[in-house]
């Protein structure tokens, strides 16, 4: 397929699947159908495409050329002979995705934690999340503080975990390692594995007595508690929009790097809409408070998203990629993939971000620009094979695949240190 094909392909795809409206003409997602098209999105107009109602783009894999895109029954046909006319090979990967969302999958009312409590055997609710985050202080006082860095949209409170090795004899400002996950809300996977690194962190002593770890392992939570109650494929926040029928901001589309310059999602409608102006929404600019003021002792920063395996590197809004570092990053990429399959994980690929997806605002491209020199997005399991719903036995596996990616780092970061004052 030429460049000039896919360009044609989205634009009638556009004028195929409607006007666009980011409430889904059906959030049960009956008969929707999966496809997989032999096309990427640097090749498509997303802006043209804009994410109507009866449309959602899935996901990528760069290694194969490839795009995952949900598309409604009613529309099918019509966008089948469209691609089949443009060129554009493709195959249906899932015949009807309602049967994949009522899979009996074990979050029901009769198994609530107790207060404080939690688990990986099944994803968590927001209520549960919460009271996991407030118990930790006084369950590790010595080890962790807790702190509210903002509120969402609709009141929720933001959370940072700091876990931190305090000794008695001086303060010691240590370098920093800084998770953030949750920003997407159909991403489940990314919050529990965020909670389960905590949890692991807390069993491991040495690898607090160099380095201090932050994490916002919810940034999104009202679009969390949405994608349980409403549409399981939501998205972005809940924020209002001047287009009454149309809510929500892709939080990783509103940080003030290259907003707004790149496949920019303008309408208030898209599921990539980038917001009014850049940091126009409170989770943004709670992350943008918490990363400021640790920025100079930021020494890596990773960002959890779902699916597709693999670790993207700065920049998202160029394909050259992080001239000056690329090589570095590469390395410490590398080093991480091959921690997780050796450690019985499973495989993970490495990128430039903009290889995939060319896109301004990301928060990872906007962390790099503020001096952060390890800055990484890792895109978690699966890849593509469960569409957001990664069933609950590869929580625990996920959990493991950042556990050791993040110990390999946190030690490769403690090794870096000693040599530079060596």
């Amino acid at each position: 397929m030429t460049l000039r094909g896919g360009l044609t392909l989205l634009v009638v795809a556009a004028a195929v699947l409607g006007q666009s409206h980011n409430h889904r003409a059906d959030p049960t997602y009956s008969g929707w159908n999966v496809l997989e098209v032999k096309a990427l999105p640097p090749f498509l107009n997303l802006e043209a495409l804009g994410f109507p109602s009866h449309m959602d783009l899935l996901s990528f894999n760069t290694g194969a050329g490839t795009t995952l895109l949900a598309v409604a029954q009613e529309r099918l046909t019509q966008f089948m002979q469209r691609l089949t006319e443009a060129g554009v090979a493709f195959q249906t990967k899932i015949n009807d995705l309602s049967q994949l969302f009522i899979r009996p999958l074990t979050y029901d009312v009769t198994r609530s934690l107790p207060r404080g409590d939690l688990t990986f055997d099944r994803y968590m609710y927001y209520q549960e999340i919460e009271s996991y985050i407030e118990a930790l202080p006084s369950k590790h006082r010595n080890k962790v503080q807790v702190d509210e860095i903002g509120r969402s949209v609709e009141g929720r409170p933001i959370y940072l975990i700091t876990i931190n090795k305090k000794t008695k004899t001086r303060k010691v400002d240590k370098p920093v390692i800084f998770i953030e996950a949750g920003a997407h809300a159909r991403e489940w996977v990314s919050p529990a594995s965020a909670l389960y690194l905590v949890e692991r962190l807390l069993e491991s002593p040495s690898l607090l007595r160099n380095a201090e770890w932050r994490l916002v392992p919810l940034l999104n939570p009202d679009g969390y508690v949405y994608s349980w109650h409403h549409d399981r494929l939501w998205r972005k926040n809940r924020a209002p929009s001047s287009v009454p029928e149309c809510f929500g901001v892709d939080l990783n589309r509103n940080f003030d790097f290259y907003w707004g310059g790149v496949q920019a999602g303008r309408d208030p409608c898209s599921d990539l809409y980038q917001g009014s102006n850049p940091f126009s929404e409170p989770e943004s600019r709670a992350l943008r408070k918490a990363v400021s003021a640790v920025k100079r002792r930021t020494k890596a920063y990773i960002s959890l998203h779902s699916f597709g395996q693999t670790f993207l590197y700065p920049w998202s809004y160029s394909r050259a990629g992080n001239n000056s570092k690329s090589k570095d990053l590469v390395n410490l990429a590398d080093g991480m993939v091959r921690k997780i399959e050796a450690a019985g994980g499973t495989r993970y690929n490495i990128s430039s971000s903009g290889v995939s997806l060319l896109v301004g605002g990301a928060s990872d491209d906007w962390v790099a620009s503020q001096g952060v020199p390890y800055v990484y997005t890792m895109e978690l399991r699966d890849r593509g094979e469960t569409v957001f719903h990664l069933p609950e036995h590869l929580i625990v596996p996920t959990g493991e695949d950042v556990w050791t990616a993040m110990k390999y780092l946190g030690r490769k970061l403690r090794y870096r240190r000693k040599n530079k004052r060596n």
